[in-house]
């Protein structure tokens, strides 16, 4: 599977894993030069690397593609990664709309457009990012529904059929 082959289903980007370092800066910025001096030749790398421009704009969303292993990132730190992807598109010719990555683009645009999504989405990673935390809520839930049932149970004993009489 290329680095290429970028994919957005079910609000989930698909993304293959890449190791950022001088080999690979070197062909990046090689290619884009390339595809911006030759127009009869594909925008692959450049319509690559506008996405990951787009995705990566500090060091938090780096080191987030870091931890999900998307990048491995023989830079240094995420400081460089992210001023190497702004830099890398900078001040080039692109057509979002005319790009092997084109439906990618809408689709996401398209997906991020709905708030409920986006807000579902930060609530998750806000308060449900570690399984310990997902497993203290359900264990709150839990407890809560126990507690409602006790005290339906004490305001109407007679509740689970038995009369005292």
């Amino acid at each position: 599977m290329s680095f290429l082959e970028i994919r957005f289903c079910n609000g989930v980007l698909e993304i293959p894993q890449i190791s950022k370092d001088d080999v690979i800066t070197s062909f990046f910025l090689n290619s884009v030069a390339f595809e911006q001096c030759y127009s009869h030749c594909s925008k692959h790398m450049t319509a690559y690397a506008a996405f990951m421009g787009c995705l990566i704009n500090n060091p938090t969303d780096a080191e987030f593609l870091c931890d999900r292993e998307v990048m491995e990132n023989y830079f240094g730190n995420d400081k460089e990664l992210v001023h190497f992807f702004n830099n890398l598109g900078k001040e080039v010719a692109f057509d979002i709309n005319n790009n092997y990555l084109s439906k990618v683009f809408e689709d996401v645009n398209r997906y991020s457009r709905n708030g409920w999504h986006v807000q579902w989405a930060g609530f998750k990673r806000k308060y449900f990012d570690t399984p310990w935390s997902f497993t203290s809520a359900l264990a709150a839930l839990l407890l809560l529904l126990l507690t409602m049932v006790q005290a339906f149970f004490a305001v109407y004993p007679y509740a689970g059929g038995k009369s005292p009489g």
